[in-house]
């Protein structure tokens, strides 16, 4: 793939240098094309929009998969749907997940092979050109065999794709020509897995020489170090070791590393023999452009495997998921939404899935409603849902019809770090200003709880403006707020007109729903269940 650059506004990313990959015709006639993309999983658009996402760490709190993901995120309405075609035959092929981990091991087994090499000699160049063909094929048959019983159910053009070009492959006069020099060699290298080093000493016990004495079938096991000195017992098993000398990746100095990877080369020269031989050139140019092609393929297997893991997981718990349809209208639509982080925590039956529908002609949805209600975890469910809608992914819900967004924000003053010794209103100020700097007619803005740091009488003024500047630019906000004042009594939004609507998560009494509904929520009967628990009633 090609490289991914950031742009210099935070978490804005775009994708570039790319160009046909190839276009491959089955049996059918059908052709798959890379055109102006390169064709991988995620199928990144050259000319890509930017997506801009500003979330606080209450959606990426310990969760690693969308610190990473973020990077993937599209604005490209093909791309999306590209990914959604690969994702849910992933929910519909159950042998996919098996398949993809074992893709993913394979292809970062073989990434020192095709990342190095660069400038290499003597007998490293010829253990790489024996590895070439070993690694080719192994990948190859690999992918065949996992894909080819599958290959009538696969709908996904990049799984399509993918398996075309492994069975093209197979299919090939080189194929069978480099088979049999794998035949070969690749038995003796792959019997390799350890070298017994011998030191001599002086009488001081001091090392005098060192060389590698065996190539061994079978790995050495480290076992417990006092134990193995302790009891001397050296002759039952040649392949404990009683003291480590290093770890090479940690311990072990470029020049002493070199040194050690040269007798190990020599080593192996001596065993394998005639067999560390140059392949002719066309078969070497032929093997590392085939590999190059597969290879590329991992640039998007690291998100593909972590979001096929978040897939399943929600799957088998049994919670519904959908392929969001999308909206040009700028409609946000899902019935019953689940928030996704509660479906890592609970069991199906303990969350409140919501219905939420925010029409294209509404700016500003003011949520309001007691404390404890479901405000926040609606408005983190929400951001999750297009979040995940923007990876190409599936969300925890019955269905959904969702606009593409050019920025998406997340922000929840409250839990803003003043790093920079500011006040905590002026903190807020400045976080919400830079809100109006970026929003478009194309963004989503997710406030919970802002101006909650001063009174009601000088916070409802201010909340009004941003709401009315909102309302100017367009696009969509959910403003979570426990100011019922925020009403069409305020002049600021009352000169919105139908463009502020208003949202309330239901009580029963005391007891919480976490149902969102349409309409204001009523502030007395909050209190007055409140203070009628506390017998203030």
């Amino acid at each position: 793939m090609g490289s991914l650059q950031r742009k210099e506004a935070a978490f804005c990313f775009v994708e570039c240098d790319l160009g046909l990959i190839f276009k491959i015709a089955d049996d059918t006639g059908a052709e798959f094309v890379g055109g102006n993309y390169e064709v991988d999983f995620l199928y990144m658009n050259s000319r890509e929009p930017a997506v801009e996402l500003d979330v606080q760490k209450e959606i990426v709190s310990g969760d690693a998969f969308f610190g990473k993901a973020k990077e993937c995120v599209t604005g490209d309405r093909e791309t999306l749907l590209y990914r959604q075609e690969f994702f849910r035959d992933v929910l519909q092929i159950n042998e996919l997940p098996e398949f993809l981990s074992a893709l993913h091991a394979k292809l970062n087994e073989i990434s020192p092979l095709m990342q190095g090499g660069q400038g290499a000699a003597g007998r490293e160049e010829k253990l790489r050109d024996l590895l070439y063909p070993v690694v080719y094929i192994e990948l190859v048959e690999l992918i065949c065999s996992y894909l080819e019983p599958i290959a009538d159910r696969l709908t996904a053009r990049s799984l399509l794709a993918l398996y075309h070009m492994a069975d093209n492959e197979k299919r090939s006069a080189e194929y069978g020509r480099i088979g049999k020099y794998y035949m070969k060699n690749s038995a003796r290298l792959r019997s390799v897995h350890s070298v017994t080093v011998g030191i001599n000493l002086t009488p001081m016990f001091e090392p005098k020489e060192a060389g590698i004495v065996a190539l061994n079938s079978e790995e050495f096991s480290s076992g417990d170090f006092w134990d193995r000195v302790i009891r001397m017992d050296f002759a039952k098993d040649d392949f404990h070791c009683i003291a480590p000398l290093t770890v090479i990746d940690k311990k072990l100095g470029y020049q002493d590393s070199q040194r050690m990877n040269h007798a190990l080369l020599k080593g192996l020269d001596s065993v394998l023999g005639d067999g560390l031989r140059h392949c002719s050139r066309s078969i070497e140019k032929y093997l590392k452009d085939a590999l190059k092609k597969f290879y590329e393929w991992s640039g998007s297997l690291g998100f593909v495997t972590e979001a096929v893991k978040r897939i399943t997981e929600l799957k088998e718990k049994r919670i519904p998921l959908a392929f969001p349809t999308v909206s040009d209208r700028f409609l946000f639509d899902v019935d019953s939404l689940y928030d996704d982080s509660l479906c890592r925590k609970k069991d199906k039956k303990d969350i409140v899935p919501n219905t939420v529908r925010l029409e294209p002609d509404v700016c500003c949805y003011i949520l309001t409603g007691p404390n404890s209600g479901g405000k926040s975890v609606f408005l983190n469910s929400l951001a999750a849902a297009q979040y995940y809608f923007q990876l190409g992914m599936p969300i925890p819900a019955r269905a959904a019809s969702l606009p593409i967004c050019d920025t998406v924000f997340k922000i929840s003053v409250e839990e803003q770090a003043n790093a920079d010794q500011v006040g905590r209103f002026e903190r807020e100020c400045i976080t919400l200003s830079g809100v109006l700097k970026k929003f478009t007619p194309r963004s989503l803005a997710l406030i919970d709880e802002a101006f909650t740091s001063t009174s009601a009488e000088e916070a409802v003024p201010i909340a009004a403006n941003f709401i009315r500047e909102i309302c100017r630019i367009g696009g969509k906000c959910l403003f979570v707020t426990h100011y019922h004042e925020l009403d069409g009594s305020q002049p600021s939004v009352r000169q919105c007109g139908g463009a502020v609507d208003y949202l309330h998560t239901e009580s029963d009494g005391e007891r919480r729903t976490y149902t969102v509904l349409p309409g204001s929520s009523d502030p007395r009967s909050d209190a007055h269940n409140i203070a009628k628990k506390y017998g203030l009633l």
